[in-house]
């Protein structure tokens, strides 16, 4: 049984849980900063005139000269008034006259006036000041020029929040945020495990579906299908699977289906070669033991039985390596421009004995032009001879094998073979070119490949060949060939 921990539903579940739990770090920081300088911001906005009400009623600057006195009651009342701010007395350049903060805190005895000016001079602009107590720290604050005969002789630079205010602050925030977080970390994790399950377990479904049709086709189940109705990834990956499983099942089949013509092969060989090497066997043995007994012309006679015999063993074996060639696609085309007319003509001459022998009317119908047409000529040349031999070998005597040439467009010429032999059965007409099969149209010599060769020669060229059959009737063959233009 399959580990939990390899499941793809829980591994996806720990993967959601965990996004789920970084957005929500990613949430309480970034609430935490956005509430912080919102907070920062109001108050600054709310006590934005305060350096500016205190400079108004203030005058800390005698002649040039610090007023004790102003500055010490000026502290003082600030200090009533607002305990968490620390205020700073400056002058023109931002040196630190005074201030009100812890004795020996103060670490900065220079400030930068950049931030100063542009809260004086930008009212709406949200800026942070240094914070002469901790250098590098930037801190909310309210400036004010102080003047004098319309001079500014010094600031009034007031810290909003103190250090110890701000250690309040940063204490109750820190609390705030182990609040917020262990909240935010329950709410994610029952969130995780209601809809992370609901929404996991609905991808994982059919992936599960997916997993068991797969299962069962390894197991033996050839007609295990997915058959997804959703839409989406998985179900084009299960139409393909589908798709996959049955050109599997195709092949499985096509492999059955040679397997079981190749053991026909195998048998139809044996008896056809048995019966020439038998012939042979037997009338070599005999002309071994009775040779001074048998007279010339039976000596002759049964060595033509021999030597016929021989050329039909060595035709089926040529026909074996031949078909195995054109499957294997180790035969390619030579294409040229030959008459079709010449080379029926040769065909015709080749096979006319042979008619007469056997009394068949044998005929050609040719154009009367001259037509050139472009393919193989020795691949054509054995599909004619192919067809004449199984025309002449199937019609009896007295019979007739017609072939002719029509020119069915410019591009094209129709060629066909036509016998009134006897027949082949609608039973056996759709077979008859394929490898191996030997009906009743393959009774006489042969292996039955004849016309599977003629079929893949004419593949080669990208041509089909038409068979029209009657029993007792004839066969008539015909295809196209691409005239030269």
């Amino acid at each position: 049984m399959k580990r939990i921990s390899n499941s793809l539903f829980w591994r996806l579940s720990l993967f959601f849980l965990i996004i789920l739990l970084i957005i929500s770090g990613v949430f309480i920081y970034t609430t935490h900063n956005s509430s912080l300088i919102y907070s920062q911001e109001t108050s600054q906005k709310l006590n934005r005139s305060l350096a500016e009400r205190v400079a108004k009623f203030t005058q800390p600057f005698i002649n040039g000269s610090i007023n004790e006195k102003e500055v010490e009651d000026l502290f003082h009342n600030v200090m009533v008034l607002n305990p968490s701010v620390e205020v700073y007395l400056l002058d023109k350049e931002g040196k630190i006259l005074s201030y009100y903060a812890p004795f020996g805190k103060v670490k900065l005895g220079r400030l930068d006036l950049v931030p100063i000016h542009r809260f004086i001079n930008n009212k709406e602009e949200f800026i942070k000041g240094e914070d002469p107590r901790n250098p590098g720290i930037q801190k909310i604050f309210s400036a004010a020029s102080i003047k004098n005969n319309e001079q500014t002789v010094g600031y009034i630079y007031i810290i909003l929040a103190s250090e110890e205010y701000t250690s309040v602050i940063d204490m109750l925030a820190h609390n705030y945020q182990i609040k917020l977080a262990t909240k935010a970390v329950f709410i994610t994790f029952l969130t995780a495990i209601i809809v992370g399950f609901m929404v996991i377990w609905y991808l994982t479904k059919n992936v599960n579906k997916i997993s068991v049709a797969v299962n069962r086709f390894k197991q033996g189940d050839l007609k295990a299908r997915i058959r997804l109705q959703s839409k989406g990834e998985l179900s084009v990956l299960a139409n393909n699977i589908d798709s996959m499983a049955d050109t599997i099942v195709s092949n499985i089949n096509e492999i059955r289906s040679v397997e079981k013509l190749r053991k026909e092969l195998i048998s139809n060989i044996s008896h056809d070669l048995r019966t020439p090497l038998t012939s042979i066997q037997g009338y070599a043995e005999t002309l071994v033991l009775l040779e001074e007994k048998l007279d010339k012309p039976t000596k002759i006679k049964y060595l033509n039985t021999i030597l016929s015999s021989t050329q039909r063993v060595k035709k089926m074996v040529e026909n074996l390596f031949e078909i195995s060639k054109l499957e294997a696609q180790q035969v390619e085309t030579k294409k040229e421009t030959f008459s079709i007319n010449e080379l029926l003509s040769d065909m015709v001459m080749k096979f006319d004995l042979m008619a007469k022998s056997k009394s068949i009317d044998f005929k050609i119908n040719m154009a009367e032009n001259n037509t050139l047409v472009f393919a193989d000529i020795a691949l054509m040349e054995r599909v004619f001879q192919n067809l004449l031999e199984n025309a002449l070998n199937h019609t009896p005597a007295g019979g007739t094998v017609l072939i002719s040439i029509e020119k069915k467009a410019t591009s094209s010429i129709e060629v066909t073979i036509k016998d009134t032999g006897i027949g082949i059965s609608s039973e056996e007409l759709p077979y008859i070119f394929d490898r191996y099969k030997k009906g009743a149209y393959g009774t006489h010599k042969g292996t039955g490949l004849g016309l599977a060769i003629v079929k893949k020669i004419l593949e080669l060229h990208k041509l089909d060949i038409k068979v029209e059959s009657e029993l007792n009737v004839g066969t008539t063959f015909s295809f196209r060939l691409p005239v030269y233009s």
